[in-house]
């Protein structure tokens, strides 16, 4: 038996009809009809979250910075105490390589500040520390070691 092409083209165009343009289909499920962008409030509003909001952005939780350390006391070396009219000064080297200054109480010496002078020794404090140079201790470093070291 021998079919016209012409039947076999009909047969096949009266199968290939697209599932949206069925009747039956659409009336089966009438939001099929509707365009996807007006479902975006279920989007905005999911139907199964308690508070019927979408969850908050995650943040990135970054650990605090710990402060930086307090700066180490200076390196002072007290090479003498002179009371006058003028008030009471101390003549030290901060670093073995710097040249000879008078300070007086208040003075600010590598973020340290003079808290008091006495006739042998000074004090500087910062914040709740304190540290004391007293003239004539053993550790001073003398100017050609400290050349020598600052050379390395």
């Amino acid at each position: 038996m021998r079919r016209s092409p012409l039947v076999a083209l009909a047969l096949l165009a009266a199968s290939h009809v697209p599932a949206q343009e069925t009747p039956a289909r659409l009336d089966a499920n009438p939001l099929a009809r509707q365009p996807l962008e007006r479902f975006a409030a279920t989007r905005d509003r999911p139907l199964f979250s308690p508070s019927r909001r979408p969850p908050p952005p995650a943040i990135a939780h970054r650990e605090a910075e710990p402060p930086p350390p307090p700066p180490e006391p200076p390196a002072v070396v007290l090479l003498g105490v002179l009371t006058d009219a003028q008030g009471t000064r101390a003549f030290i080297r901060p670093n073995p390589m710097d040249k000879v200054r008078a300070a007086r109480v208040g003075d600010d010496i590598n973020g340290w500040k003079i808290t008091r002078i006495e006739p042998t020794r000074i004090i500087f404090g910062q914040d709740e520390r304190s540290k004391t140079f007293a003239m004539f201790e053993t550790r001073r470093v003398t100017t050609k070691t400290a050349r020598k070291n600052a050379q390395r």
